[in-house]
């Protein structure tokens, strides 16, 4: 069966301040394992955790990191053997899947290829070698490892193998002979293992023994390694820079820990109150939730042109109208006719036709204040996006200021509808202007017309002419208004607001407590701005 059921990546650093070798585990970083022993066992665990016990296979890596003054650094990545027939309760796809893993790290370009064959077994028939063709046609980036060489028949055929006259790979190939499994249960140590390899490369392959053997391999790895890092050298430190400014820039997004959370949170409050100004008066521009990017200004006008203007067009004498009037005259001469239509009449009617103008109006402001609520929500969400106790105390504040301001705008077109409801001013400069044009077009025309009838339609053209200079002063006053009572009393008050309502005793450390997807993110982006910056100090070194 295979005896690797997931990818270990072994990253071994040389480092000479380690007085003996020491290993750590990804999925267990506060555990040091200084016997390797443990080491083993702990290998075999995590794969059982990962696969079971029957001998199946997980792409999911284990990653070993071994620091040791004996070994010179090296990352290399064990994968599964190749196997044909499933063993035990294996799925009956196992080669499927094996072959799919193994394709994942052999198909990189950069990869370096340990193609391990069996030396007792038929090379021409090596499913590693097969696979590394594959990938590597010009077999460029495959090194052949021809493992068991003690069990290797010692044929003309065999020694070709070794010499790198029957096998084209580029890289060479290298014998070596690992301890058996009986020598493993005795115990026989790494180092015993390494010189009883060399001694017999001396005893059987003499002039090969200079390039035979684990020791060799390693050094040969390291060279190799070496030179296809000075090949990409230029592609990499490309690499390593584009990263370097993309990570750094998301390290300056998540901004540093909070140390000062009190002056923190003064900083951010001034910045909210700051940009949300600078927004309206078009200084700087935000993403609305509709994902358009604009000024709060240019929206604002956009607002008033399409909410309260359209609101307010939409507003015209009812089809019923000329039935009111007759009504409205009838009810007004009580129980005798009057010779002429009393000014009462004129006055009713507009009077119930500027009540209408009450709901649009709410309507637009409504609308207004939605748009304040939109740009503060955007630059909330990007100033206090770290801090989500923050960013939703700032809503609600932002939004009872902004409800308080709403109240002030009502109150005011309330009362300004009601002063016009109240007085109609027939003597109104464009109004006065109006009427020969009005008179000149209903004037009598027979004597035997009745009275009521003939007046109705100019008293439907007096109306209509009247309720047209009302909204015409109230698409120039609501504006006003909106922006006087809501955005800018909104605005002067929005950062007074927050320091009221936020700076209270031992609130500051609950509102500056981080997102923790945040924190985590910030330290993940630091260990990778520290290890780019270690990568670019080590590629600047190769010569």
């Amino acid at each position: 069966g295979i005896v690797t059921g997931r990818p270990l990546v072994l990253q071994i650093t040389q480092d000479m301040k380690a007085k003996e070798p020491f290993a750590v585990f990804n999925h267990c970083p506060n555990t040091i394992f200084r016997d390797f022993e443990q080491v083993k066992q702990e290998i075999i665990a995590d794969t059982d955790r990962e696969c079971g016990t029957d001998k199946g296979i997980n792409p999911k890596p284990i990653i070993l990191k071994i620091n040791t003054p004996d070994l010179p650094s090296l990352t290399i990545v064990d994968l599964p053997g190749i196997t044909k027939n499933p063993v035990g309760d294996q799925p009956p796809d196992i080669e499927t899947q094996i072959l799919s893993l193994l394709g994942e790290y052999v198909r990189n370009p950069n990869s370096i290829i340990l193609a391990v064959s069996p030396g007792n077994d038929d090379l021409a028939n090596s499913e590693s070698l097969k696979l590394a063709r594959e990938v590597d046609p010009d077999m460029k980036r495959t090194l052949a490892v021809i493992s068991k060489v003690d069990l290797m028949e010692k044929t003309k055929e065999k020694r070709e193998v070794l010499e790198g006259k029957r096998i084209n790979v580029k890289l060479g190939i290298v014998g070596v002979i690992n301890r058996s499994q009986a020598q493993l249960e005795d115990g026989m140590s790494i180092e015993e293992s390494l010189n009883r390899e060399e001694e017999y490369f001396r005893m059987n392959y003499q002039y090969l023994a200079p390039v035979m053997g684990t020791r060799f391999l390693t050094q040969r790895l390291c060279k190799i390694l070496m030179e296809h890092v000075k090949d990409c050298l230029p592609e990499l430190m490309d690499r390593i820079t584009e990263q370097k400014v993309i990570q750094q820039e998301a390290l300056d997004e998540l901004g540093p820990d909070v140390e000062d959370k009190v002056g923190t949170l003064l900083e951010l409050l001034f910045q909210f109150a700051t940009q949300f100004s600078e927004n309206i008066e078009g200084k700087r521009k935000v993403v609305l939730t509709s994902g358009k990017e604009t000024s709060g200004g240019h929206h604002l006008r956009n607002v008033f042109s399409k909410a309260i203007f359209e609101e307010l067009d939409k507003i015209h004498l009812p089809d019923t109208i000329e039935e009111e009037i007759r009504e409205e005259i009838l009810s007004s001469m009580g129980a005798t006719r009057c010779l002429f239509t009393p000014n009462i009449v004129f006055d009713n009617m507009v009077k119930t036709q500027l009540k209408r103008f009450e709901l649009p109006v709410r309507n637009s402001i409504k609308k207004c204040a939605e748009v304040v609520t939109d740009i503060t929500t955007s630059i909330g969400k990007q100033i206090f996006k770290r801090f989500p106790n923050l960013l939703r105390e700032s809503h609600h504040i932002s939004l009872c200021l902004l409800l308080e301001k709403v109240k002030v705008v009502d109150d005011f077109i309330e009362s300004y509808l009601k002063c016009e409801q109240t007085y109609i001013n027939s003597n109104h400069r464009l109004f006065v202007a109006s009427r020969p044009e009005i008179e000149r077009n209903h004037c009598d025309t027979a004597d035997v017309v009745d009275m009521e009838e003939m007046n109705i339609p100019k008293i439907k053209a007096f109306v209509e002419e009247y309720v047209n200079i009302i909204r015409r002063q109230l698409m120039d006053v609501v504006p006003k208004a909106v922006m006087c009572f809501l955005v800018n009393e909104f605005n002067e008050n929005l950062h007074k607001a927050h320091m009221k309502g936020l700076l209270v005793a031992d609130k500051a450390e609950t509102l500056m407590t981080e997102d923790a997807f945040h924190a985590e993110r910030r330290e993940k982006v630091l260990k990778m701005v520290k290890a780019l910056e270690r990568a670019d100090e080590i590629t600047s070194l190769i010569e």
